[in-house]
């Protein structure tokens, strides 16, 4: 199966395909893949806001943000909750949860742009909510606290780190 048909079913929340991802260790690969495209899409879509400096800053808060959410979730599900699953479960299933992200290359549309990123993001959240419950075998009730104190620690990262670049 391909990237491309990976990536929809994750997008459309397609509960079997996270359980796919969970156990095969070739796709953590795919899963850094899918994180990268949508980094791209995402610092394409904010050079509207940013300048051409969005695309750095895009793939950079991706890469990072996937990360820390992953290990915040790791922590959080695993060694507080006692959930099982193991970091490259998680990185795997989170992985292929971005993938909502590319429509932020929409974006760089003036006037809707900014519309379609916050859709995006939200749709990355559901989607990481999904990615979660499956990796950790938890209800959905611990899936969005695990998944929202997540992106909590990505949001203010991601905050810091759009204050630095835009001092420089």
């Amino acid at each position: 199966m391909n990237i491309v048909n990976k990536m929809v079913r994750a997008a459309k929340l397609d509960i079997q395909l996270y359980e796919e991802v969970e156990k095969d260790i070739g796709a953590t690969k795919e899963a850094f893949l899918v994180v990268l495209i949508g980094a791209v899409c995402n610092g394409i879509g904010s050079i509207e806001m940013l300048g051409a400096r969005g695309i750095i800053t895009g793939i950079i808060s991706g890469i990072v943000g996937w990360l820390l959410w992953s290990a915040v979730i790791y922590l959080i599900g695993v060694k507080i909750f006692k959930h099982t699953s193991d970091m490259g479960e998680l990185l795997r299933c989170l992985g292929f949860a971005y993938s909502p992200n590319v429509l932020s290359i929409f974006g760089i549309i003036p006037g809707v742009g900014i519309v379609i990123r916050f859709i995006a993001s939200v749709w990355v959240l559901v989607a990481f909510i999904v990615a979660a419950r499956q990796a950790l075998d938890c209800g959905t009730g611990r899936a969005i606290l695990i998944s929202v104190l997540g992106f909590a620690a990505f949001v203010i990262v991601f905050f810091v780190f759009f204050s630095f670049v835009g001092q420089s």
